[in-house]
């Protein structure tokens, strides 16, 4: 206890800043979730990087993206949390698998891209923001590109893998994980099994937490193939099923979430005359996912839910070099996207009865990004990033063409372009002191739900929601400044930003309306309002004082509000975290600490609850060493050390989080 209240008095007041983890760019953070060959520039922050987020070696890939000080989750239940980016949703950032554009299947935001995703089949997590996300796609908050795992080739056979397994007592929660590689001169393959099997956990009162279980699996197959002393082509092959999924602060849990990924790439390392990296992918993958009511007590009337989504995509790469100072960055990518969900109502002693709540959609998307850098002199650097997207959403059946009429609908497609730009200028003001600024303009397109939806329930302000074919785009103008400190064993940054978003989406009550949902308090119809303001304030530090200790804290803050001065719902209050980190030999220990401040300010129209303070305590530990052939790897902690009742200020209903939690991960390396 003397230990953990003395890291936090002299550990705290260092969470007001936030570390410099990329080379060039400021907007652009990765973590690295594997070793990976780098260079030697990034290597250091890359390897501390991946020591903190990737310490417990049981977690999924939203522990490691909420590490992330860029990055809040929307929890819903504890499996398919949703991601956003400075409090900006899932429809307004790009959620990628190594560039591809995937599409969940449900029509609440049960299964977003990232829950078909586990940390083995990665091999870093890239975050932009701002401008620099141009490159995948137009939005108006970001993207995350999750980039998959590769095998390189050696010029001697070489068979190597690693096999997990470990267990979580909160949930008595258990996991496996096999990584299987072998390579060669001219061929590489990558095979990776994951299962994970979660039972209700218990909460910080000690009381079991209903509809909280889940039970997946995940296999991913990589080959790579040499063509030429720097050309190679790979084949990515992922498949992911849920099932048996409970989701606490909804009204229904998910029956099954399946995803079938594939893609093709051809890639060249360098090329001649300046040119750098090329890249060409196709790609297509298909989403299927059902809601389920089955097992939840006193249901008025069973639902079916089914939904699908299936994308098809293409998209081509290449970099150019100019002379020594200058760098040149061309992107061109298209896809296609269909969508399908309804519901099947069972009335008691009546027909079933039967709707599109996604009428059978599809979307055209095209665009083209360039990203220029120009070194100027030592000290000053500029970044200049653009970008054109077309997208056309129309319905493709006859029945969802009648169920919109009665809403105005005519059967004309919705067709938007979206041009965005956005410069950057970095000066090194001396040898520690870095500053960098950004302006931007940008814009996004109306979601599939925002556009078509019909009569989709929002358990987290109790309205049945309806699409709207007339709205038009969102409309964003930014500005970002960065200050960083980078003296010998220190990095320290600093980011303000602040966005305009015009013609912003939200949901508007209409009374002349009746609800469909049993229970819904009315329904909502989206609308765009003149504008909306966003800003925040994220920090963080790495100090590394020897080369056996490691310091690390960030910390976040946003704030939100419409063109009226009300608040914008989830709106994530102060959080920070911090850790300590002490390598023993082979041995390593970490404490760490979590706060966050009550959030007092929240949105009256959407009925949105405060969120108390809380503080939170964990101890983790590791050791490493090999022993007949083979790398041992014991990983052990305790989250939640003082069992707190707490729930987050994005955790939907009022559903604590897990209470003490203690776990032991066990792997084996060859």
């Amino acid at each position: 206890m003397r230990i953990i209240y003395v890291y936090v008095l002299v550990f705290l007041p260092a969470l007001v800043v936030q570390a410099q983890t990329n080379i060039g760019e400021d907007s652009i953070r990765t973590v690295v979730l594997q070793e990976v060959r780098v260079s030697a520039q990034q290597k250091n922050q890359q390897q501390q990087l991946y020591q903190f987020f990737r310490s417990n070696q049981a977690a999924t890939t939203e522990d490691v993206l909420s590490r992330l000080p860029e990055l809040s989750l929307i929890r819903r239940g504890s499996y398919g949390m949703e991601p956003v980016i400075r409090s900006y949703n899932s429809g307004q950032v790009n959620l990628l698998l190594d560039g591809m554009r995937i599409h969940g299947a449900c029509t609440d935001k049960m299964d977003p891209a990232s829950i078909y995703i586990e940390p083995v089949n990665l091999s870093s997590i890239e975050v932009r923001t701002n401008g620099s996300s141009f490159l995948n796609g137009s939005s108006v908050g970001g993207s995350i590109n999750m980039k998959l795992a590769e095998v390189a080739c050696h010029d001697e056979p070489v068979f190597s893998g690693s096999l997990q397994t470990g267990y979580h007592t909160a949930a008595k929660a258990f996991y496996r994980s096999l990584n299987l590689n072998y390579a060669s001169g001219k061929w590489g393959f990558k095979a990776t099994g994951t299962y994970r099997k979660s039972q209700n956990y218990r909460d910080g009162s000690g009381k079991t937490v209903p509809f909280s279980q889940y039970e997946k699996a995940n296999y991913s197959l990589h080959a790579k193939r040499m063509v030429g002393q720097d050309m190679y082509v790979k084949i990515d092959l992922l498949a992911d099923d849920g099932w048996n999924i409970g989701y606490a602060a909804l009204p229904m849990d998910v029956g099954y979430a399946k995803a079938r990924i594939g893609a093709i790439s051809l890639v060249k390392e360098k090329g001649r005359n300046g040119w750098g990296k090329m890249e060409a992918k196709l790609y297509a993958n298909k989403v299927q996912h059902s809601m389920d009511d089955t097992h939840r007590p006193d249901v008025p009337m069973h639902m079916d839910m089914p939904g699908e989504s299936v994308t098809s995509g293409m998209y081509v790469q290449t970099e150019k070099y100019i002379g020594q100072r200058q760098q040149l960055t061309f992107r061109a990518d298209a896809s296609v996207t269909s969508l399908h969900a309804s519901m099947t109502m069972y009335q008691p002693g009546q027909s079933p009865m039967y709707m599109l709540t996604w009428p059978d959609n599809r979307q055209f998307q095209s665009g083209m990004a360039i990203q220029y850098i120009l070194r100027i002199d030592s000290s000053s650097q500029l970044q200049v990033h653009g970008r054109a997207d077309r997208s056309s959403f129309g319905l493709t059946s006859q029945m969802g063409k009648d169920q919109l009429a009665v809403f105005g609908y005519a059967g004309q497609h919705s067709s938007f372009f979206i041009p965005s730009f956005s410069v950057q200028y970095s000066r090194k003001l001396d040898q520690h002191f870095k500053a960098s600024a950004s302006i931007g303009v940008n814009g996004r397109t109306p979601t599939a739900s925002e556009l078509f939806g019909f009569y989709l329930f929002n358990q987290f302000d109790g309205y049945d929601y309806i699409g709207n074919t007339r709205l038009q785009q969102e409309r964003g103008q930014q500005a970002e400044l960065t200050l960083s400190w980078q003296p010998a064993k220190l990095n320290l940054q600093v980011t303000g930003y602040l966005s305009r978003i015009e013609q912003y989406i939200v949901g508007k009550y209409v009374p002349t309306l009746s609800t469909m949902t049993i229970g819904a308090k009315g329904v909502k119809m989206y609308e765009n309002i003149p504008h909306a303001l966003l800003a925040g304030v994220e920090g963080s530090v790495v100090y590394k004082p020897s080369s056996n200790t490691i310091l690390m804290a960030t910390v976040k803050y946003a704030y939100g509000k419409d063109n009226t001065g009300a608040a914008l719902p989830l709106m994530a209050p102060l959080r920070n975290i911090g850790s300590i980190k002490q390598y023993l030999g082979k041995l390593w220990l970490q404490a760490e600490m979590e706060t966050a401040t009550a959030q007092n300010r929240v949105s009256l129209v959407a009925e949105e609850r405060t969120t108390g303070a809380f503080s939170l305590y964990h101890f983790r530990l590791g050791y490493q060493t090999r022993g007949m052939g083979l790398q041992w790897q014991l990983n052990a902690g305790v989250e939640n050390i003082f069992d707190s009742f707490y729930r987050e200020h994005l955790d939907w209903g009022n559903i604590a989080r897990p209470g003490r939690n203690l776990y032991l991960q066990v792997g084996i390396g060859f």
